[in-house]
């Protein structure tokens, strides 16, 4: 009797240190863009990935642009180690949508910046489709340019 007392003692703990450390940084950048493909799938998007555009070349955010092909549109996911780190990049853009104190953008349409946990995404456009599977997806955009949107 006592001997599985012990081993009770042993395992519980073993199995709450095994789940609760099974990956300590939260989710990966490629679990994080997964889900939110998937996630705009499930609004009825066609989605895909057509590349990345590095951070030397975006000039505006530490990480790379996962270009996401949402539809007809290209929605930009920008995918950080942490929500701590995509939380502080996302507090340096202004509420015009520029995405830097020290980058400014002239937009070809309007900018809507969204940020959920440890993903930030970009969409440059107008698709009333778009914005609401975004909007479903990750919530209300943290800041929307003035570029107006034309008649539709």
């Amino acid at each position: 009797m006592r001997r599985v007392v012990v081993a009770r003692l042993l395992v519980v703990p073993c199995l709450v240190l095994a789940v609760s450390c099974a990956n300590p940084v939260g989710p990966t950048s490629s679990a994080t863009l997964d889900q939110f493909i998937q996630a705009l799938r499930q609004q009825g998007l066609t989605v895909s990935v057509a590349g990345q555009i590095s951070p030397e070349v975006n000039r505006f955010f530490s990480v790379p642009a996962h270009q996401v092909r949402a539809n007809d549109a290209q929605v930009n996911a920008f995918v950080y180690p942490s929500a701590q780190d995509a939380a502080t990049e996302a507090a340096a853009i202004s509420a015009d949508a520029q995405p830097s104190p020290t980058a400014r953008v002239t937009w070809v349409s309007t900018p809507r910046f969204y940020r959920q946990g440890a993903l930030i995404a970009l969409y440059v456009g107008c698709s009333a489709e778009i914005v609401q599977a975004l909007q479903a997806t990750v919530g209300a955009p943290l800041a929307v340019g003035p570029t107006p949107c034309g008649p539709a």
